[in-house]
């Protein structure tokens, strides 16, 4: 992050005096979009915030009680800085925006409590979006008992909500793993299914705007958040990880070393839900943690386990999916779980020769478990510990295996993030990437661990295969990913199942969506690598062109623009790599014939795939000619979808 000031603006770290005097402190945003306004009422902080005289955010809370200190209430205004303001330049190599000179303000108001120890609120504001931390000085270790951050919704904000499951339930204990599905008209304070709360983000349209709150900057020195149930004052507020998260012993208030500052609480604005989805908020705000230990590459990868399952982990099969990358020009094939017993080590490191031969690079699953998890699949009880870790990463490194794919994380415990945080250094030492599944939503990783190239945290295409209801939601689920879950890191959905159904230990599902659906989807979500349901049969069951666009498709971008949709309904993305704009959409509703009046980023000659009539599983290409002011209309079926490449 490249942060500038004018000389008069260096003034930021001067504290001016506002004590009693002052009854509201104002932060805004570089081009005055939005406003924030702090106040304490009878000794309790809040804030609110405004876009020009919108009330976005009523008196929302704000405050720390630690086992040392109590910053909930008595308080009274001490000081505060300057404004001022900073921009963001970056260019993440596995990212999906580059992000220049982007203006924030910021402004850090400090409060004293009864005992006259003083907490530092610190509020960032850009004109996309607000962001605020806490920030205790001081030596020694103190415990985080409540944190008091609340969000005054409007009485009439209605949320797009995924509930958070109860801890160390569902099969093997494999909960929570962020995949549920989500729940649309949500009134604030409404229980959730499982009564633990609402995971982040968590989306909310409110008046005619759009409200994304979430979370970013965790690591291992503080606990990962979610939503409450209820509502608290009007607030629904920041609430801890519950107790049966990790193991059982581990404390659920996370324990500090002072000075330190809190990871940061995002509000993204938007007039439009197109807004969310473009947001860049949750990577704004933090810093690479070290240099990369390798130039860890973006690209597709084929896998069997998503169509074949446990029983397609075999030596010979491997060797099917590693010439089918071959064939394609992926540059990854991904071995799932089982492969230390159904495989074997030294037959894995002849799959890594034949796939240096093919130029493909190889990714290994792995389960996390210590005490977390009962699931079986190994290899076991090679990630939990630091020793066993490097070893492991060691004998990685010298195999040639390129990454990793870890899999039934134990919640958000504070010790929960520090296994998150060793795990992604450790593999970094080795020059080895990591894909994090079954895991929390990762908060600002993608910039911060340059070796996490992809995260679940949703329920992705997996969960089809096995039940029929699933499927049947995906649609929904999919449109409602981009403004969500997507909208604020990576996401390994693993989309693009050609098969017209899934067969699995005999559960025949008929997959709902068509194959030109299928085929946006690597564009609508973005994941640097990105895990293709593709199968050696598929190639002979559609035409070339359907493999030259999969071949060619980037998984990272210089420039996202989302050109229209709503959650649960539809979804058109527009992505840019160097000079080829690839703009796919998808139809989340079962109604045919719907219309997308689109304004396109670019004029020219284009390339569209999309259903063809008659035939779900089919698709056909033709040749457009996009006008110089990028107007076009395209029909797509129920659950349908297109993809236009445009040079």
């Amino acid at each position: 992050m490249t942060i500038r000031m004018t000389s008069a603006l260096l003034a930021w770290a001067i504290l001016s005096s506002c004590a009693e005097r002052c009854t509201t402190i104002t932060v805004e945003s570089p081009a005055g979009v939005l406003q924030a306004h702090l106040s304490i009422d009878e000794g309790r902080l809040h804030y609110r915030l405004l876009s020009g005289k919108t009330l976005l955010l009523g008196p929302s809370r704000l405050g720390l009680d630690m086992s040392r200190a109590d910053f909930s209430q008595g308080l009274v205004f001490d000081s505060c800085t300057s404004s001022f303001e900073g921009f963001y330049d970056y260019n993440l190599p596995l990212g999906r925006q580059t992000v220049e000179h982007k203006p924030y303000r910021e402004r850090t108001i400090y409060v004293k409590n009864r005992s006259g120890q003083r907490l530092g609120v610190v509020f960032r504001l850009s004109d996309d979006g607000a962001a605020f931390a806490y920030h205790v000085d001081g030596t020694g270790c103190d415990t985080v008992l409540c944190e008091y951050s609340g969000f005054g919704l409007r009485p009439e904000a209605r949320g797009c909500l995924q509930p958070l499951a109860a801890g160390k339930t569902g099969w093997a204990r494999t909960n929570p793993g962020y995949e549920e599905g989500y729940v649309a008209e949500v009134v604030p304070g409404t229980p959730s299914e499982f009564g633990q709360g609402w995971v982040f983000p968590a989306l909310f349209r409110s008046g005619e705007y759009w409200l994304l709150i979430s979370e970013t900057g965790v690591d291992g020195g503080y606990v990962a958040s979610h939503l409450s149930d209820s509502l608290v004052d009007g607030n629904l507020h920041v609430a801890f990880a519950h107790a049966d998260n990790n193991g059982p012993e581990d404390p659920v208030t996370p324990i500090v070393t002072l000075p330190f500052t809190t990871p940061w609480r995002t509000i993204a604005v938007g007039r439009t839900p197109e807004r969310i989805a473009e947001s860049t908020l949750s990577q704004d705000l933090v810093w690479p943690r070290y240099r990369a230990g390798a130039g860890y590459a973006p690209g597709k990868a084929v896998w069997s386990w998503l169509v074949e399952d446990d029983p397609g982990t075999t030596f010979e099969n491997s060797i099917r999916y590693i010439d089918l990358a071959a064939e394609l020009g992926f540059r990854y094939c991904l071995i799932d779980a089982l492969w230390d017993t159904r495989i074997g080590r030294s037959r894995i490191s002849e799959l890594a020769r034949h796939a240096a031969m093919k130029n493909v690079k190889l990714i290994l699953w792995y389960n996390s478990n210590g005490s977390w998890n009962d699931a079986p699949q190994g290899p076991l009880h090679r990630m939990d510990t630091r020793a066993a870790r490097r070893e492991e990463l060691q004998w990685l490194r010298q195999t040639g295996i390129s990454g990793i794919k870890v899999d039934f994380f134990g919640g958000d415990k504070q010790s929960g993030m520090r296994l998150y945080e060793d795990l992604l250094t450790d593999a970094n030492d080795f020059g080895i990437s990591v894909n994090l599944h079954g895991s929390t939503l990762p908060r600002g990783w993608d910039r911060m661990f340059p070796n996490m190239v992809t995260a679940e945290a949703i329920r992705g295409m997996e969960a089809s295969k096995y039940d029929a209801a699933k499927e049947a939601a995906r649609p929904f689920l999919s449109t409602v990913a981009v403004f969500t879950r997507n909208a604020v890191g990576p996401m390994d959905f693993t989309p693009t199942v050609l098969n017209a159904e899934m067969n699995v230990y005999g559960n025949r599902i008929p997959r709902v969506t068509t194959a030109a659906f299928e085929l946006a989807l690597p564009v609508v979500f973005h994941s640097p690598i990105q895990h293709l349901g593709i199968v050696p049969e598929n190639l002979s069951e559609f035409p070339d062109f359907v493999w030259d666009y999969l071949r060619d498709v980037p998984t990272v971008w210089d420039e996202t623009r989302c050109l229209s949709g709503y959650p649960g309904r539809d979804a058109v993305l527009a992505r840019r790599k160097g000079g080829t704009w690839y703009v796919a959409g998808i139809n989340g509703e079962d109604c045919d014939n719907k219309q997308f009046d689109l304004v396109l980023p670019t004029s020219g000659r284009a390339e569209l795939l999309r259903d063809k009539a008659g035939n779900r599983n089919a698709v056909e290409r033709q040749q457009v000619d996009i006008p110089a002011d990028g107007r076009i209309s395209i029909s797509v079926p129920a659950y349908g979808g297109f993809v236009l490449v445009i040079r």
